[in-house]
């Protein structure tokens, strides 16, 4: 086993459930077959996956193949073992003891699991490691490194051949698991495809000095054809001009008096880049509300981790309105069912 801090590279230890899912599984590998994380897991953890893949109706013989392809393509320098001694000692959920306990014994940096209240932070406060969801985890490296992911991503896809299929045509399919780094992923591809001329801040509104110039950036006053106008005139009229809010909203009933919206955004600007839906490009977008900050480095730390997503839905007219907000964003199949 080798340590997770030697290297200076994040260590982090993936929970069975979020290996179980097969094309999330892949992403995590992809990724740190690049060299971006270090994956770290165990054999109770990789047993637990194995037994839990024929739930899926996946056969167990397909289930331990898949086991051992994974065990073999990351080999000792993943395995974590010597830890049991350690396992009574966490104060977790019980069935999860042996996962935090591999963690303590690799020191690493992260625990990605979807199961994120079977550890309370009172369990991991003294042990240095967050827990956190994989759509948190996989934003947050691409955050870090966009390039490096969406590289891992295009080369991993271009080796699919059954189906074959483009990058963002896998990571469409990554919105039923993490919604989030599906859509900031595909929006970075549709960025580097643009070439070098395109912008590269994809917060443009809140690094520029200049007022004006930050308004311009949503478009043409008034084209509520364009998500980044209804969403930027929503957002002015939600606090002064209610009823204007409403009109800009999809089943404004829904939204009560909107003073929960008003709260939600206090202290936070809009950044103008509009993200279309990679499962849903011509009908779902989101827009981003950020921290206001002093300096631009604090900005794009606010985007990877406080960011509160405006979800607009096109209509049959061609017109968009405000459909959600909240701190992550929906799969279009659970969305578009209500439009």
């Amino acid at each position: 086993m080798i340590d997770a801090t030697e290297g200076g590279t994040r260590g982090a230890i993936l929970d069975a459930c979020a290996l179980v899912p097969i094309r999330l599984a892949t992403t995590l590998l992809w990724i740190a077959e690049a060299g971006i994380f270090e994956l770290l897991w165990s054999d109770q953890i990789l047993d637990e996956v194995r037994r839990n893949l024929p739930k899926l109706g996946i056969s167990e013989e397909r289930a331990a193949h898949r086991v051992r392809t994974m065990r073999d393509a990351f080999g000792a320098a993943a395995l974590v073992d010597d830890f049991d001694h350690l396992t009574d000692g966490m104060t977790c959920d019980p069935k999860d003891r042996h996962v935090l306990a591999a963690a303590v014994r690799a020191e690493a940096d992260t625990l990605v699991t979807f199961n994120l209240k079977d550890f309370p932070p009172t369990s991991t406060r003294d042990r240095q490691i967050d827990v956190v969801h994989p759509d948190a985890f996989l934003t947050g490296l691409l955050a870090e490194d966009p390039t490096g992911v969406v590289e891992a991503l295009r080369r991993g896809s271009a080796a699919l051949t059954n189906p074959a299929q483009t990058a963002t045509e896998f990571i469409a399919s990554l919105t039923a698991t993490v919604p989030i780094f599906a859509n900031l992923a595909a929006d970075e591809i549709r960025s580097l495809d643009k070439g070098p001329e395109a912008p590269s801040s994809p917060i443009t509104a809140l690094v520029s000095a200049d007022q004006d110039e930050a308004v311009a950036a949503f478009g043409e006053a008034g084209d509520l054809t364009d998500p980044a106008q209804v969403a930027l005139r929503w957002w002015m009229a939600l606090d002064a001009e209610p009823e204007a809010a409403r009109g800009l909203t999809f089943a404004p009933r829904a939204w009560g008096d909107y003073q929960w919206a008003v709260n939600m955004l206090a202290d936070k600007s809009l950044a103008s880049r509009v993200i279309r839906a990679v499962d849903e490009p011509e009908r779902i977008a989101f827009m981003r509300f950020i921290p206001e900050v002093a300096a631009t480095a604090q900005v794009f730390a606010a985007y990877a981790t406080t960011v509160t997503f405006l979800t607009l839905v096109r209509l049959d007219d061609g017109t968009w309105r405000v459909w959600g907000l909240g701190p992550a964003v929906l799969a279009a199949r659970d969305i578009v069912g209500d439009t």
